[in-house]
C-alpha cells in the first residue's frame, strides 16, 4: 500500500445582480432570453433557470423575487437562491485501483457577501437581511431535495446536509461515505454599516463530512447560496449622490454581490487490497434505496 496526498480544487465565480441590469437566462429547454431587473416594480424570475453571464460559470437560479417598497419611507425586499455544481473526473484513480480518503476542505474568499439592509436607527430590528453559503463535496450529484434542505424555508427553518438522515418530513439522500466534506456559513447584516454598502458579517461557520474512504469515478463540488434582504428606504439613502427622490430601487438599494471562491479539498490516495477496494466502491455507489440509513 502506498500513500500520498492530492489537492482537489474548484473555482466558483459568481454573478452579480442589481436594479436595471440586463442578463440572459435559459428557462428549461427554451432558448436563452434576455431578462431585465426593473428599477421600480415587482419582479419574479421564472425558476429554475440557468444564468448565462460571461466568466461566471453555470449557476442555476432556484428563486429570485423582488417586491417594491410601498412608500419612500418603507423598505422593499427580495429573496433569492442559486447553486452551481461541478464534476471532478477521478477515472485515473479508478484505473490505478486507488481509493480516496478526504482529509478536510477549505474555502478561500477575498471578501464577504454584500446585500442591502435597513440602517436608519428608527428602523432598528426591521432588517430581514441574511445569506447562507454552502459547499458540498460528494460522490453523487445533489438532488433538488438536497438543495432545498440546505436552503430551508419558512416552515422548516433549519438546514440539513445531504448525509443527515431526517428532518421533519424530509431526509438526506446520501450515506456518510457519499458526502466527503462540506463548508457551511451564515452571514447577517452588519448594523454598524449602512445598508447601502451592504457588507455582511459571518455569524456561523462549520465544516462537515465524516472523512470516510471512497472509490468512485467522479466526485462533485456544489456551491449553494440563498438568502433574503430588506432594501434601504429613500430616507436612508438621502444625501447620497445620485440617489433618486422616489421609491425606485436603483443600484444603491438592490444588489446581490457574492464573492467568488476557491473550494479546496485534500484527499489521501491509498491502494487497498482488492476486497477493501470493492467494499469502498460498493459504499460509494449504493442504490437509491436506504442511502440515508
Amino acid at each position: 500500500m502506498t500513500d500520498n496526498v492530492r489537492t482537489l480544487k474548484e473555482y466558483f465565480n459568481a454573478p452579480t445582480f442589481y436594479a436595471g441590469q440586463d442578463f440572459t437566462a435559459q428557462i428549461g429547454g427554451a432558448s436563452a432570453a434576455l431578462q431585465t431587473i426593473p428599477t421600480n416594480g415587482n419582479f419574479t424570475l421564472q425558476c429554475p433557470c440557468r444564468i448565462i453571464q460571461p466568466n461566471n460559470n453555470s449557476w442555476i437560479m432556484d428563486n429570485l423575487q423582488l417586491v417594491e417598497p410601498p412608500s419612500d419611507q418603507l423598505a422593499g425586499g427580495f429573496t433569492f437562491a442559486m447553486h452551481c455544481q461541478k464534476r471532478v473526473d477521478l477515472t485515473g484513480f479508478l484505473q490505478m485501483g486507488a481509493a480516496t480518503v478526504p482529509l478536510g476542505s477549505a474555502s478561500q474568499r477575498a471578501s464577504v457577501p454584500q446585500l442591502p439592509g435597513r440602517w436608519d436607527s428608527r428602523f432598528a430590528g426591521y432588517s430581514l437581511t441574511y445569506m447562507r453559503d454552502f459547499t458540498i463535496w460528494s460522490v453523487e450529484e445533489l438532488t433538488q431535495m438536497d438543495i432545498d434542505n440546505l436552503i430551508s424555508g419558512g416552515i422548516i427553518r433549519q438546514s440539513i446536509t445531504p448525509n443527515m438522515p431526517a428532518f421533519g418530513a424530509t431526509g438526506g439522500s446520501m450515506t456518510n461515505t457519499q458526502m466527503m466534506s462540506s463548508q457551511s456559513r451564515l452571514f447577517v447584516a452588519d448594523n454598524g454599516l449602512s445598508g447601502v454598502v451592504g457588507w455582511m458579517r459571518e455569524m456561523f461557520a462549520q465544516t462537515g463530512g465524516m472523512g470516510e474512504t471512497t472509490a468512485t469515478t467522479q466526485i462533485y463540488c456544489t456551491r449553494i447560496v440563498a438568502g433574503q434582504a430588506s432594501t434601504p428606504s429613500t430616507d436612508e439613502t438621502a444625501g447620497l449622490a445620485g440617489t433618486p427622490s422616489s421609491q425606485d430601487w436603483s443600484v444603491l438599494k438592490f444588489f446581490i454581490s457574492i464573492p467568488p471562491s476557491w473550494e479546496i479539498m485534500n484527499v489521501g490516495i491509498i491502494e487497498p487490497d482488492e476486497l477493501e477496494y470493492l467494499t469502498y466502491m460498493q459504499r460509494s455507489v449504493l442504490a437509491p434505496e436506504g442511502r440515508h440509513q
